[in-house]
C-alpha cells in the first residue's frame, strides 16, 4: 500500500510556513513540495521532534493536552524520560500528565505516592487522586496509606474515603465529622455527610437536610447534583430516602428533580415509583417531559419491575411504544431484548443510542451485546444528516466496546463492513478509529489481508497505524508510508500523528535521540 502523493499537497504546503515558539535552532519543520518525496531520516527525525516538543509546551488552545493523552494511551515503557521530566514541571497540567504517564507505564500499573506528596496545591492534589482512581492506577492499599497523611487536603482524603467506602474498606466516622466541620466549601462537606450516610451514621442526613437544602449558596443545587451522582456513580444506596425527598420537592430544578428521582427508583426507595407515575400521568400534554421520564425508566430497567414499562407502552406515541415494549423485554429477561434494541436504535435518539450502549456493556449477555453494538456501528448509514457527526462518534465508541469484549467476534463481523466496498469512508474510518482506542495490538487482525480494499487514504493510514503498534516486521513501503505520515502528509489529526510519529522513531531505533533533542531544548 502506497500513499497517493496528490492529496497530501496542500498538507506539505502549509507545513513551509514559519511556526513561532521554536526552540533556538529549529527552523521550519518541513521542506516545500519540490523536496517533499526525497525524504531522509535526517528529515522525519525534525519533524518528529518538533511533534513531540509541542507535547511538552502549554498552548491555550489545549494543544499539548491532546498530544500527552495521545502518547499516554499508547502505554509505551520507553516514554518514561519524557514523562520523568513532566512530572517535574512547575505547570500543574504538565505535570498531572508526568505523573499519569509514569503510572501508566509502571510494572505495576500504580501511581507513585511519593510524587503526589510533593503536590502542594489541593486542587493539583485531588485532580491526580481522583484521575488516579477512575484509571485503576491507586489500590486500597495506596488509597488508605492516603488517608494517613498529615499533608493530604482534606478534601482529597474525603475523595479517597469515596473510593474506600465503594470497596468496603472504610469506617471512620470520626474522621468524616471533622470533614464536616473543617470544610469551608458546602460540596466539602456534603461528601462527607453523604458517606456517613452510606455508613448509617443519622448526622449525615440531618446535615443535608438542615445545611445543604436550605441553602443559599448560589452551588447549592450544582452540589446537590454531585452527590446523587456520586451515589449513582458508587452504589451508595442509602441516599435514597434523601433523593426522593428533593425529587418531591415543589419548586425543585427540572434537572436536580429528575436526577433525584432516578436515584430514588434506582434504590427502591418506598414511594419513588409512585411518584414516577404520578410525574407520568402529570406530562400528559408534554410529549417531550414523558419522552425523560420514560428514558430515564429505561436507563433503570435492570432494576425496575415491569409495571412502569406496561404504562409506557400504551401510550400512542411511537417512541414511547418502542421504549416500554423494550424494558418490558429487559425486566422479564426475554430472548428478544437484542431485537427489541436494535428497533429501538432506528428512531435515532442521542439519550437512547448511549443508553444502549451503556446497556450493551453492562448488561447484555454476549450474543445481545454483539447484536446491540453492531446495530449503533451501522446506525451511522441510516441516519439523517443532521444526526450523522454524533452517530459517527457512537460507532467509534461501539467498535472498541466490541472489540474489548470479544475479539474473534470484531474481527468476524466488522470485517466484512471494512471490506465491502459501498461503506461510507467516515464510517470505515469510525471503526478503525475504535479499533485504535482499544490500545490492543491484536486490533490489526480486523483490518489483516483488506488493506487494498479500503480504497480510502484516511481508512488506509488508520491501517497503517494499527499495523505500526504491533510487532509485526514492516516492509519499505510501509516504512516509507509511515514516514509521510509523521511527517504531516496526512489529515490525520496531530492526537494520532503523534502515535505514527513515536511508532516510526521506535522502528527506526531513534526515540532516544528524539526524546534527547526535545527534552534539551525544553524547560520544565
Amino acid at each position: 500500500m502506497m500513499l497517493k502523493p496528490v492529496w497530501l499537497y496542500f498538507a506539505l504546503q502549509v507545513a513551509v510556513l514559519p511556526i513561532a515558539g521554536l526552540p533556538n535552532g529549529w527552523g521550519p519543520a518541513f521542506p516545500g513540495p519540490a523536496a517533499a518525496w526525497g525524504d531522509t531520516q535526517d528529515d522525519v527525525l525534525d519533524a518528529a521532534a518538533l511533534l513531540l516538543y509541542q507535547s511538552t509546551v502549554v498552548d491555550r488552545n489545549g494543544t499539548h493536552n491532546l498530544l500527552l493523552k495521545a502518547i499516554r494511551h499508547m502505554g509505551d515503557p520507553a516514554t518514561r524520560p519524557l514523562f520523568d521530566f513532566l512530572a517535574g514541571s512547575e505547570h500543574p497540567g504538565l505535570k498531572i500528565h508526568g505523573i499519569l504517564g509514569l503510572a501508566e507505564i509502571s510494572p505495576d500499573h500504580r501511581v507513585d505516592l511519593s510524587l503526589i506528596a510533593q503536590i502542594d496545591d489541593p486542587l493539583v492534589q485531588s485532580t491526580v487522586v481522583t484521575a488516579a482512581m477512575d484509571g485503576d492506577l491507586l489500590d486500597n492499599q495506596q488509597a488508605t496509606q492516603l488517608l494517613d497523611w498529615d499533608g493530604l487536603a482534606q478534601e482529597v482524603k474525603v475523595l479517597v474515603a469515596v473510593r474506600l467506602l465503594e470497596a468496603g474498606e472504610f469506617s471512620d466516622t470520626d474522621a468524616l465529622h471533622e470533614a464536616i466541620t473543617q470544610s469551608k466549601k458546602l460540596g466539602g462537606g456534603a461528601i462527607a455527610a453523604l458517606l456517613l450516610m452510606q455508613l448509617d451514621d443519622p448526622a449525615g442526613l440531618e446535615h443535608l437536610r438542615s445545611v445543604v437544602d436550605p441553602s443559599d449558596d448560589p452551588q447549592r443545587d450544582t452540589v446537590r447534583v454531585m452527590l446523587l451522582q456520586t451515589a449513582l456513580k458508587h452504589e451508595f444506596n442509602r441516599v435514597s430516602p434523601w433523593a426522593l425527598q428533593v425529587a418531591q420537592e415543589p419548586d425543585v430544578d427540572s434537572v436536580l428533580g429528575l436526577l433525584a428521582l432516578r436515584a430514588a427508583l434506582r434504590f427502591g426507595e418506598p414511594g419513588a415509583v409512585e411518584l414516577w407515575r404520578s410525574r407520568y400521568d402529570d406530562a400528559k400534554d408534554s410529549p417531550a417531559g414523558r419522552v425523560r421520564l420514560a428514558l430515564t425508566a429505561l436507563y433503570l430497567s435492570p432494576w425496575l419491575e415491569p409495571g412502569v414499562f406496561e404504562d409506557i407502552r400504551s401510550s400512542n406515541d411511537p417512541m414511547l411504544r418502542a421504549i416500554g415494549e423494550t424494558g418490558l423485554q429487559i425486566t422479564s429477561g426475554s430472548s428478544q431484548i437484542a431485537d427489541s434494541v436494535t428497533s429501538l436504535l432506528e428512531l435515532g435518539h442521542p439519550m437512547i443510542n448511549t443508553w444502549a450502549l451503556g446497556y450493551a456493556e453492562g448488561h447484555a449477555n454476549d450474543f445481545d451485546a454483539q447484536v446491540i453494538l453492531l446495530g449503533l456501528v451501522l446506525a451511522y448509514e441510516h441516519s439523517p444528516q443532521r444526526g450523522k457527526a454524533r452517530r459517527l462518534d457512537e460507532a467509534v465508541q461501539a467498535t472498541q466496546a466490541l472489540y474489548e469484549r470479544d475479539p474473534g467476534a470484531a474481527v468476524k463481523l466488522l470485517r466484512p463492513i471494512l471490506a465491502e466496498p459501498t461503506t461510507d469512508n467516515l464510517l470505515t474510518q469510525a471503526i478503525l478509529l475504535g479499533l485504535i482506542r482499544t490500545r490492543e495490538p491484536g486490533a490489526v487482525d480486523v483490518v489483516d489481508g483488506i488493506e487494498d480494499q479500503l480504497n480510502n487514504n484516511d481508512a488506509e493510514a488508520l491501517a497503517l497505524l494499527l499495523t505500526a503498534r504491533t510487532d509485526r516486521a514492516m516492509d519499505d513501503e510501509q516504512m516509507d508510508d509511515l514516514a509521510l505520515l509523521a511527517r504531516g502528509g496526512s489529515r490525520l489529526e496531530d492526537s494520532l500523528r503523534i502515535q505514527v510519529t513515536w511508532l516510526y522513531l521506535k522502528r527506526t531505533g531513534a526515540a532516544e535521540t528524539a526524546l534527547n533533542r526535545v527534552l534539551g531544548n525544553t524547560t520544565p
